[in-house]
Parts: C-alpha cells; structure tokens; sequence
C-alpha cells in the first residue's frame, strides 16, 4: 500500500545547519534562539509578544487559557481536525461544540457555527484543514456580531 503524503517540507542546508548549531550550543530548550524566534514571530504578526511552546496541542491549550476558557463555557470548534483542538477546550474545564463542515473546503461552515452559540459559547476555534483556509471573514463577522473570541488553529 501506498503512503499519500499529508504534507511536504522543504528543508535545504540552511536549515539544517541552523538545527546543527543550536545542537552544538548546549541550548536544546528555552535559550536565546527561542527568544530570537519569539521577537521576530512578534514583529511577523505585528504584535509586542509572542510565546514558543513545544507543539501546537501546547499551543491551543494555552491559547484557550489566556482567553479565560474554563468550566461552564463552551468553544465552537469542527469534528475534522486532529484531536487535539477538542481536547484544548477540554483541559480547560469547558466543552466543545461541534459545528457541521462545509462539504466543499471541509472546513468549518460558518452557517453551522452561528446554529451552534449559545450564551455559554465563549471561544470559536477554527481549523485551516489540510491547508486550505477557513472562512475567516465570516467566523470574524460572527464573533464580532456575538462578541465572541476566535482562536485559530492553523497547526
């Protein structure tokens, strides 16, 4: 049976090189690449800090937590997503509210999300599914309309 591949990297000599040096440096975590990295993904997204954490599960959970997700609320998310985006709702005491997809992105439908919020819905958190883009103009329309937070999850 065939593998079909669920993504492709593109890593040179440079990259590589740089994994090599940081190797070398003794500095396997935290360490002053990592607030390299942080200040430069600051200054990328416009924004006076960012935090590296070691995956993206970490990621979500943290992004939930900052946005004072917890027991009682709830969080719009899709069920065609890796485990994880679920389970960040979840570690932090709220629960997920699964809306339906669109069948032509496998996204999910913005239409489905506005069925979904109640007056415990805190958080909408969409997913880009396989590299294709949610429907971001919407879910902002709607969070802004409901006074709702959105988390993307683009892992």
């Amino acid at each position: 049976m065939k593998a079909i591949p669920y993504g492709r990297q593109s890593i040179d000599h440079r990259e590589i090189d740089e994994v090599i040096k940081v190797l070398k440096s003794g500095w396997i975590s935290q360490g002053p690449r990592v607030q390299e990295f942080e200040k430069a993904i600051a200054r990328y997204c416009g924004v006076r800090y960012a935090v590296a954490v070691s995956s993206g599960t970490a990621a979500l959970h943290l992004a939930c937590k900052v946005a004072g997700l917890q027991a009682g609320d709830e969080a719009v998310t899709t069920p065609i997503t890796f485990l994880a985006t679920a389970n960040a709702i979840a570690m932090n005491g709220a629960k997920p509210v699964f809306a339906d997809i669109d069948y032509e992105t496998v996204n999910i439908d913005p239409k489905s999300i506005e069925k979904r919020i109640t007056r415990k819905t805190k958080i909408i958190l969409p997913v880009h599914f396989a590299g294709w883009p949610a429907d971001m103009d919407a879910i902002q329309r709607i969070a802004k309309r409901r006074r709702l937070i959105v988390i993307e999850d683009a892992c």
